[in-house]
């Protein structure tokens, strides 16, 4: 897996074959960014999640489930935002092979 991205996320090597795709994703501003919220919605999935085992009442319990929701959908559009934005940066297999 890619991991001159983030540990986190799966992306196919053949996305960071060469050393210059692997420096230029490294450099990335947009690309750091993104890796940067993602690890923060990471975090506060975590905490979220800790805090409705605790949970004592129902309404505590609704407003932390929903909390997670939206940060589960928000996680979901950060990743596939990082992995377009990788593809636009690295070529495909079948552009580098020509």
């Amino acid at each position: 897996m890619l991991d001159c991205i983030f540990d986190c996320e799966m992306v196919p090597e053949s996305h960071c074959k060469s050393r210059k795709s692997r420096q230029s994703l490294s450099d990335d501003s947009l690309l750091i960014g993104l890796q940067s919220v993602l690890r923060n919605v990471y975090i506060a999935e975590a905490i979220l999640f800790k805090r409705l085992e605790s949970s004592s009442t129902t309404e505590e319990t609704e407003r932390l489930s929903s909390g997670l929701t939206r940060l589960s959908e928000v996680e979901r559009k950060l990743n596939l935002r990082i992995i377009d934005h990788i593809n636009l940066l690295t070529p495909s297999d079948s552009e580098e092979e020509r």
